[in-house]
């Protein structure tokens, strides 16, 4: 397991030296890497949503070809990340495409020209100082379902909990003022 603490003074370093934009790139990129691999994911299973100053959307942040896709209603029934913020709730079900959710972004043809639908997904709040701020998604996406990996376990549901609420603080001193998708890569 990639350690977390090490890695966490390997971002405070980053975001003091590099200037807002550049941070806020190498921590959710960093981020990214460690989920990838402490649950060896692929880097398109790795979403970090964030709130708009307003509260009203979430706004894809990773992975990175969704960034200008769209943004998600905090209001939606149907979007597990919209459920997740409101109510705060960690999500882990290993059946997900039996489950009522927003595919929309399932339907986004990846950057190697798939259409990979994610089968199994955890999910929770990132928050820093009482606040929530996004959610982050880590799903097993594939073309078929047999291709999709292990199932989720409740270990990697504390793994996630856990660690968002040491990446939360950083990130949210890195995110771009009045955040809202469509960034520039």
């Amino acid at each position: 397991m990639k350690d977390i603490f090490l890695l966490t003074e390997n971002l405070k370093h980053e975001i003091s030296t590099n200037s807002k934009e550049n941070a806020f790139k190498i921590v959710i990129k960093e981020i990214t890497k460690f989920y990838m691999e402490n649950l060896v994911l692929d880097d398109d299973e790795v979403a970090i949503l964030l709130v708009d100053k307003d509260k009203t959307v979430l706004s894809f942040c990773q992975p990175q070809y969704l960034v200008n896709s769209g943004m998600i209603p905090i209001s939606s029934n149907e979007a597990i990340a919209s459920e997740v913020y409101r109510h705060s709730k960690d999500y882990i079900e290993n059946n997900f495409q039996q489950q009522r959710h927003l595919n929309i972004f399932e339907t986004i043809k990846t950057p190697e020209n798939e259409v990979k639908p994610i089968w199994k997904m955890i999910a929770c709040v990132l928050e820093a100082d009482d606040e929530k701020i996004g959610v982050i998604e880590i799903s097993r996406r594939a073309v078929q379902k047999n291709m999709s990996g292990p199932d989720f376990t409740q270990e990697d549901l504390t793994l996630l909990r856990e660690s968002q609420a040491k990446f939360g603080p950083m990130l949210k001193r890195v995110i771009p003022e009045n955040f809202r998708g469509k960034l520039n890569a």
